[in-house]
């Protein structure tokens, strides 16, 4: 199975992106292959709202850093988003991405209404700098609820809040490991 993970923080050692490399590492483990887009380090637009997918029932036409992904996500079984919590919401660039997502919605009458396969695994995995875990779940699974929308599943919701550790064998590591091994 193909594990497509889009990690959100501009930085490479941050906590969301270390733990969602662990879920990743379990995925490895399980078989599965990893593919990686580190957002900070892509030329990615916003939606541009101009309709092509609409009218053509077609992946986005935008020119940018993420044309290669819609393949992978339509090939994937596992989808693996992290992002950091920037003024108590995901950081601007992991929403500008979700938004993008607006193409595999069809309204057209004789298309089916999601245009990527039922059932990618979805894992969403958040660090915030509160120490209260799920002060901002509601905003998690908002962000997550729009994935759900075209039809993925929801597996788990990873959070890692204020100085929990998440270094090698904490507990936040162990659960991130299992999880991708279960996928």
């Amino acid at each position: 199975m193909k594990v497509v993970a889009v990690l959100g923080s501009p930085r490479k050692d941050s906590a969301s992106s270390t733990i969602a490399r662990e879920v990743l590492r379990g995925a490895e483990a399980a078989g599965h292959e990893v593919v990686i887009y580190n957002l900070n380090d892509m030329n990615v637009k916003g939606c541009q709202a101009c309709g092509y997918c609409k009218k053509n029932y077609a992946d986005c036409i935008l020119n940018d850093d993420l044309k290669p992904y819609w393949k992978d996500l339509h090939e994937a079984g596992a989808l693996i988003v992290s992002a950091p919590n920037y003024c108590s919401q995901i950081n601007g660039p992991m929403i500008t991405y979700m938004n993008r997502h607006y193409c595999l919605v069809s309204s057209l009458p004789d298309k089916a209404p999601v245009r990527v396969h039922p059932g990618i695994k979805l894992v969403g995995v958040f660090s915030q700098g509160y120490s209260k875990a799920d002060a901002y779940l509601d905003n998690y699974k908002w962000f997550l609820g729009d994935f759900e929308n075209r039809d993925m599943v929801l597996q788990d919701i990873l959070v890692h809040a204020g100085d929990m550790p998440y270094d090698e064998g904490s507990e936040i590591m162990v659960r991130a490991y299992e999880l991708g091994k279960s996928l």
